[in-house]
Parts: C-alpha cells; sequence; structure tokens
C-alpha cells in the first residue's frame, strides 16, 4: 500500500512541472524564464539534451540588486 501512494505522489509532482516560457533572440539563442530569472538555453550534443547559462543582466537580479542597494543607502544614511 505504501509503494501505491509513493508512486501516485511521484506521479502527481512530475505532472504539475510547466514548461519554461521560452523567448527567442535575433542572435538565435533561447531566453527561458524559470522562477522570474532568465536563463540562456544552449543545446548540446545530445539528443533533445540543453544547457541553462543563467543571462546575469535578468530583470528579476536587477530588481532584487536596486533593492538591496536602496535598502543599503537608507541603513548608511541612518548611521
Amino acid at each position: 500500500m505504501k509503494k501505491i501512494i509513493i508512486l501516485v505522489l511521484t506521479t502527481l509532482m512530475m505532472v504539475g512541472c510547466d514548461e519554461p516560457v521560452t523567448i527567442d533572440t535575433k542572435e538565435g539563442l533561447k531566453i527561458v524564464n524559470i522562477d522570474g530569472c532568465e536563463y540562456i538555453k544552449c543545446p548540446t550534443y545530445g539528443i533533445n539534451s540543453y544547457v541553462y547559462s543563467h543571462k546575469g543582466n535578468c530583470r528579476f537580479c536587477k530588481e532584487h540588486r536596486q533593492k538591496k542597494l536602496k535598502e543599503l543607502v537608507i541603513k548608511l544614511k541612518e548611521k
């Protein structure tokens, strides 16, 4: 009985995964949004195999850095 419950739960967790949103660029690269960050999707030599590399200048990270910088400036002004 425990094995059936574990199998059902595992199947439900796999079904719940969404495909990330993909944006094509003029350079032919694909930009993928995963958990709010942007990644570059690079094909590898395997069949349907990809490597994801963080862009480094994605919108989420930029907004997060700006928020942290504002908090730091406020703390420094208080001192």
